[in-house]
């Protein structure tokens, strides 16, 4: 029986909403073939492992449930996870692991940070790499990254807190030079809505700058479309083998949705909480946020019943994402769905992506245009829910993200990453 650890939470806004799309893959993957390590990362970067992980209640007060996990690491020269053991003559050990779930989204566990970790210890894990990781969430250089590969992009500008610091004037000038109204203002590196405002005037623009400069040092801000569908297509391969999954269409989109929107609809939480994003106080279903996207409409496999401990965390008040509907397949042209779906390989392929991903599509109605918008490296839910129309379940998801992890270690462990040369034994005398 393999094991395989699941990594969620982390140092990020974003923290709440891995923690769902975490529970959620836990309640999904099939025990008979794998052995489960749940591996949380609290807020304040802490990792801890334990099955007390899987009761819900203890995202909301972890304090009361704490004693009853152990602390971990994962050391970046040891295939495994390091448990720190409790009691006086507790030996700490290493516990061998085959493969690494990433249920992350956001800094610090969607951006290659963590990817990074797990190439230094040698561990298979189910993301895409280090390298289109840290470009699907960089806003500014994954547009760049597209522009250069000529896919469309709707037209952009980007500028740093510090210039923003020392002339906005001169800032706004540039903006309103490059891009027309409407507009939206972005942090480069963050996902789930955060930090991201629309701007239909001056006023509303430097209300949407002053939000955004919170949350990353660089922002980003796109040229809006006033009449539009959004598309989003999901792709699941490793190398060239790559195949797409149906095209989605959110139906119930009249404005912009922010992230309070998405998750917390009907609570009174302004912007400057969404940091902590108030998901678990919120008792909102697993089965229904842990994707920005996942609808009332769409629930998948396991979820109208859901077997986590605490359940009624699961239950409760309805998210703003849950009063949502949508259409598979998206009612679009079926050239319009090939062009997506040709697309979204295309990027999948272009940033070197492995296991799932999710890229999204901006139609523009008026003109009859179809540009990407971004790439989603760690989707939540992971798509699961567009992939069920191939006939692929959760589980059956799960097991192609560890089979696809494995081979793409071992292809990195054909490499050679040895030299030998003469340069040390040359050496005689280090000048000071």
């Amino acid at each position: 029986m393999k094991k395989i650890g699941v990594i969620f939470g982390g140092v990020t806004c974003e923290h709440d909403v891995s923690v769902v799309t975490g529970l959620q893959l836990i309640e999904n993957i099939n025990r008979e073939k794998y052995e489960i390590y749940p591996i949380y990362i609290h807020s304040d970067g802490e990792w801890y492992m334990g099955d007390e992980l899987l009761n819900a209640n203890i995202y909301r007060e972890f304090s009361k449930y704490e004693s009853g996990l152990k602390k971990v690491i994962i050391p970046p020269n040891k295939k495994g996870i390091y448990v720190f053991e409790k009691g006086f003559f507790a030996k700490n050990k290493l516990l061998p692991i085959d493969a690494v779930i990433l249920a992350m989204h956001g800094m610090n566990g969607e951006d290659g940070t963590l990817q990074g970790l797990l190439e230094l210890a040698n561990i298979p894990y189910t993301s895409s790499g280090v390298l289109g990781s840290s470009v699907g969430m960089d806003k500014i250089l994954m547009k760049k990254v597209f522009e250069a590969h000529q896919f469309p992009i709707l037209p952009y500008t980007y500028f740093t807190r510090d210039e923003w610091k020392e002339n906005s004037e001169k800032v706004i000038e540039k903006i309103e030079k490059d891009i027309p109204y409407p507009m939206f203002v972005k942090p480069s590196n963050l996902g789930s809505s955060i930090g991201i405002s629309k701007a239909k005037n001056k006023e509303e623009l430097k209300n949407a700058i002053e939000i955004a400069i919170q949350y990353d040092s660089r922002v980003i801000v796109e040229k809006g479309v006033n009449n539009l569908k959004e598309i989003n297509c999901s792709a699941l391969g490793y190398g060239n083998d790559v195949m797409t999954s149906v095209c989605e269409e959110p139906v119930s989109w009249q404005e912009f949705l922010t992230f309070e929107d998405k998750y917390l609809h009907g609570s009174k939480t302004s912007n400057s909480e969404t940091s902590s994003s108030k998901i678990m106080g919120s008792k909102i279903s697993s089965s229904k946020i842990a994707d920005n996207n996942l609808g009332s409409k769409i629930v998948g496999d396991k979820f109208t019943g859901s077997k986590l401990a605490g359940s009624k965390f699961l239950g409760g008040k309805q998210g703003g994402m849950e009063n949502m509907e949508r259409r598979i397949p998206a009612n679009i042209p079926e050239n319009q769905t090939e062009e997506i779906q040709s697309l979204t390989k295309n990027i999948f392929k272009c940033l070197n992506s492995k296991g799932v991903v999710r890229v999204d599509f901006i139609i523009d109605t008026d003109e009859n245009k179809i540009y990407v918008n971004e790439i989603n490296t760690i989707p939540g839910s992971m798509s699961f829910y567009l992939w069920r129309y191939s006939g692929i379940t959760y589980s059956n998801l799960i097991d192609k993200l560890v089979a696809i992890a494995e081979k793409a270690s071992e292809d990195k462990n054909k490499n050679n990453y040895t030299y030998k040369s003469d340069i040390i034994g040359n050496i005689t005398k280090i000048e000071k």
